[in-house]
């Protein structure tokens, strides 16, 4: 990486924030990605925290008030990059994390549910634990209010 770094093939710097250590790019894909990295995509996702592109935990450090386990029972919800909420222990918790989009990101979450990109080999999310200020946004998106709990069917 050093020739190449003399020779003009690479550029070292620090892009990617809580990344440690030197980092390098192509040259060619030097405006290309710290573009992106200025300007995240303004979308919406769903991915389970053990999916192995999913960086949180593993190679960039978890903000101190949203650590979480990356194991398949906890599914992360990013929006333009930043963590916006949670589902853990197989959907029994959920955390929020920005409540400014909470109804958008929760209906995308049943979205993704049903048709099996979060939890696919769960038929019902029954959610325990939850922030009072979710309660209607998982009413309106087709949660069903059970005793002491929300649910949702495939």
């Amino acid at each position: 990486l050093r020739v190449q770094e003399y020779t003009g093939q690479v550029r070292r710097g620090y892009f990617v924030e809580s990344l440690s250590g030197a980092q390098f790019i192509r040259k060619k894909d030097f405006e290309s990605v710290t573009a992106a990295l200025l300007h995240p995509k303004k979308e919406l996702v769903w991915v389970n925290a053990a999916e192995p592109l999913q960086p949180y935990g593993k190679f960039i450090a978890h903000k101190k008030e949203s650590a979480f386990l990356n194991v398949p029972g906890t599914a992360a919800a990013f929006y333009a990059g930043r963590l916006t909420a949670l589902f853990e222990r197989q959907g029994k918790t959920l955390r929020v994390f920005e409540e400014e989009n909470l109804k958008e990101t929760l209906c995308r979450f049943a979205e993704d549910f049903r048709q099996g990109r979060v939890f696919p080999g769960k038929k019902r999310i029954a959610v325990l634990d939850y922030p009072r200020e979710a309660e209607s946004a998982l009413l309106e998106i087709g949660f069903l209010r059970e005793v002491q709990k929300f649910v949702l069917y495939r």
